[in-house]
């Protein structure tokens, strides 16, 4: 089982990796702001940690009960789906679909929140500061694109 002060630690680092990615957006005025960012990932890390939790506890041995908490980490992505959807769903005004990106990485961060609360920190730290190197190079390349 994960005790309280593990469980704090791996919903407050989710948070801050979240921040990185979110804050990057915010600054930028992209469709989803920068609290967007930090709830998914503290979302996705807490219900993890909870669900490992109960997965280790004595509920769970009834042999009547299936637990698997790998389908937990299905519903978080298909549920931060909607959130991306929402994100991308207006067309900009030359025509093309705006937030593409947006969308993309608040799935990504989706991804930071699950593998904080299976307790991979290092694995999460790298993966925000990739999702930060990735979309402010795209970023770059599309302002040097329209000049």
């Amino acid at each position: 089982m994960i005790d309280f002060s593990g469980f704090i630690l791996r919903v407050l680092f989710a948070g801050g990796c979240g921040l990185v990615v979110g804050l990057d957006r915010e600054i930028k005025g992209k469709p989803l702001g920068a609290g967007t960012y930090v709830l998914v990932a503290i979302g996705s890390a807490a219900l993890m940690v909870v669900t490992l939790n109960f997965a280790l506890s004595g509920v769970a041995e009834d042999e009547a009960m299936s637990v698997d908490p790998t389908r937990l980490i299905q519903g978080i992505v298909g549920g931060i789906g909607f959130l991306g959807a929402g994100a991308i769903m207006s067309p900009g005004d030359n025509g093309r679909i705006k937030g593409i990106r947006s969308g993309a990485a608040i799935w990504a961060v989706g991804s930071i929140g699950i593998a904080c609360g299976l307790g991979y920190l290092k694995e999460a730290a790298f993966i925000s500061a990739l999702i930060f190197v990735v979309l402010n190079i795209f970023d770059w390349l599309h302002i040097r694109g329209q000049k």
